[in-house]
């Protein structure tokens, strides 16, 4: 039985070198007090605008819990 849960292959590809440009977003102060992730979406939009809105949330999902489990020393877990 295979119990693997990243089902989306075309972010699973994707995801390193996305990552890579958007980590930099984390170490930044959003302006207007947004959440961080809206500019890890804009900057994730501007690079990749082929894909969707959905897409780009779940890029950002995985991306903050990468950032996360990094900064906290747990290693990191996708699910796309």
């Amino acid at each position: 039985m295979n119990n693997e849960r990243r089902r989306n292959l075309k972010l699973r590809a994707l995801f390193d070198e996305a990552y890579n440009r958007v980590e930099p977003c984390y170490a930044t102060r959003p302006p207007q007090g947004l959440p961080v992730e809206w500019v890890v979406f804009r900057t994730a939009r501007a690079a990749y605008p082929q894909l969707s809105t959905l897409d780009l949330f779940q890029l950002v999902m995985a991306s903050s819990r990468v950032y996360r489990n990094r900064q906290s020393g747990a290693p990191g877990n996708l699910a796309f």
